[in-house]
C-alpha cells in the first residue's frame, strides 16, 4: 500500500552515492541525485565513522539504503554489506532455545542449559516504567500549557521513549549472550522450540502483547546469528 507521510524514507541505490573524505578524515561529503551534502556525526560515540571510513577506502560495500526528512533534519539511513566473522562451527551440534516472558532465553546445548536474563530483570523493570508513566498521565492535567496538547505530554512522551530504550537494551543484551554462548559451544545452528504457537498465543492475550517483544528478540537474534554463521530454524 502507498504511503504518502512526510518523514517516510526515500530509497536510493547503494551505487548512486560515494562518500568523499577530506585531508584529515573529520569531514565526509557526498553527492545524490546531482545534490551535494555534508554528513554531521556528531559525537559520534558508535562505529558510524569506523563504517563510513572503510567505505571511502574501498573495504566495506554500501548497500541499497535511504535518506529521512523528520522534523526539519535530514538523516542518510546508511545500509552496509554485513561480513560474516570466522568461527569453528559445527552443524551437527544444535542448540534448543526457548523463549517466553518467565525466562526470556533458556537454552540447551547437549547436556548443559542455561538461563538468559530473569523476570524480576525484564518485566518488573518495565511495569515500574509503565507505572510511572500511568502517574504522570493522571497528572499531566494541570501541567502548563504553554504551546497546548506538545508541552502537557512532553513528559508522557519521554517516559515513553525510555521504555523503548530499556527494551531495546535488553534485547540486544540477551541475544548478544545466546550468540556467544553458541559460539563458545560451536553451535552451528539454533533452533527456537515452539516459537510459533507461543506467538499465537500472545496474539490473544493482551498482557503478552504488550509486555513481551517476541518479534524484536527474534529479529536480534537472526542478525547477530546471520553474522555469525549460525542457521536459525523456528519450529
Amino acid at each position: 500500500m502507498r504511503n504518502y507521510k512526510r518523514n517516510i524514507p526515500l530509497p536510493f541505490s547503494g551505487k548512486s552515492l560515494k562518500f568523499v573524505a577530506d585531508e584529515k578524515h573529520r569531514e565526509f561529503r557526498f553527492t545524490l541525485f546531482k545534490i551535494p551534502f555534508k554528513t554531521y556525526l556528531g559525537k559520534d560515540k558508535t562505529d558510524k565513522r569506523v563504517l563510513i571510513q572503510r567505505n571511502v577506502a574501498g573495504t566495506l560495500k554500501l548497500c541499497a539504503s535511504s535518506l529521512k526528512i523528520d522534523k526539519g533534519k535530514l538523516y542518510l539511513l546508511a545500509a552496509f554489506e554485513m561480513e560474516r566473522d570466522e568461527h569453528p562451527l559445527k552443524d551437527t551440534v544444535i542448540a534448543e532455545a526457548s523463549l517466553s516472558i518467565e525466562h526470556p532465553i533458556v537454552v540447551k546445548v547437549g547436556k548443559g542449559q542455561f538461563q538468559i536474563g530473569n523476570k524480576e530483570e525484564f518485566l518488573h523493570r518495565r511495569l515500574a516504567i509503565q507505572a510511572a508513566r500511568h502517574r504522570l498521565q493522571r497528572g499531566s492535567t494541570y501541567n502548563r500549557p504553554g504551546k497546548g496538547r506538545q508541552r502537557k505530554l512532553k513528559s508522557l512522551d519521554d517516559w515513553d521513549a525510555k521504555e523503548k530504550r530499556y527494551v531495546d537494551n535488553r534485547l540486544h543484551l540477551y541475544s548478544r549472550r545466546l550468540i556467544d554462548l553458541c559460539v563458545k559451544s560451536e553451535a552451528g545452528t539454533l533452533l527456537l522450540v515452539n516459537q510459533q504457537q507461543k506467538e499465537e498465543v500472545a496474539k490473544e492475550e493482551e498482557f503478552l502483547l504488550r509486555n513481551w517483544s517476541y518479534y524484536g528478540l527474534k529479529e536480534k537474534i537472526a542478525y547477530k546469528a546471520k553474522k555469525a554463521g549460525i542457521n536459525v530454524i523456528e519450529e
